[in-house]
């Protein structure tokens, strides 16, 4: 979205509904980054006031719980008909997706426990899928906290990355000091689809594993 604001603080004609604000906040958050919104830029780029705004989000925490939720909102659809590992590889995936597709997205979800559709299908899709594989009772919410976790994790990581050279820093590691680390495919570490791949793939065996031994 782009931000149609007047310039002009006020100048808006008639209500504001919820959506747009939402959507200027995120949008205003892809221009400037999570630390940049304030109730103040955002009534400014709507051309209201601030207090228009708290009639609708009654602090900036709830303003950023909606922005979790039409975050969220992205990665629901129906799951292909197949197994509860393809299903949670599938969401998990999605769940990235939408979370890479706004600046700062893990960081506006991490923490968000609103009990609005988006966050409750997220979190009741996962749970069909836990329920299937044979979790049951807190076991199953663990699970699917788990699966959740590592998703925002590694696009926590991705999100907030600086610019760093492999070369550079395997050419600072000494073989002496950090003889695994000087040998070990450094680069790879910051190929992040593989990798979110890869851990995926290990996370969904250890939960077979914890499955088959409590069996």
């Amino acid at each position: 979205m782009s931000i149609q604001g007047s310039g002009e603080a006020g100048t808006r004609k008639g209500p504001i509904r919820p959506d747009t604000v939402v959507d200027t906040a995120l949008a205003l958050v892809n221009l400037g980054g999570l630390e940049s919104l304030t109730m103040r830029r955002l009534s400014d780029a709507l051309g209201t006031q601030p207090p228009a705004l708290y009639r609708l989000f009654h602090d900036k925490d709830a303003l950023v719980d909606a922005m979790a939720d039409a975050v969220l909102a992205s990665a629901l659809g129906p799951l292909p008909e197949a197994g509860w590992e393809d299903r949670v590889h599938v969401m998990a995936g999605r769940l990235r997706a939408a979370l890479l597709g706004q600046r700062d997205g893990a960081r506006i979800v991490g923490g968000s426990y609103t009990t609005r559709q988006p966050n409750l299908t997220v979190a009741d899709t996962l749970l069909a899928a836990m329920d299937e594989a044979g979790f049951t009772g807190e076991e199953a919410i663990w699970a699917i906290a788990t699966v959740f976790s590592y998703v925002l994790g590694e696009v926590l990581e991705q999100q907030g990355r600086i610019e760093v050279d492999p070369k550079a820093v395997r050419a600072s590691l000494s073989a002496e000091e950090y003889p695994h680390l000087a040998h070990s495919a450094l680069p790879s570490l910051l190929d992040f689809d593989a990798r979110f791949a890869f851990g995926l793939r290990v996370l969904t065996a250890g939960i077979r594993a914890e499955l088959a031994s409590a069996r």
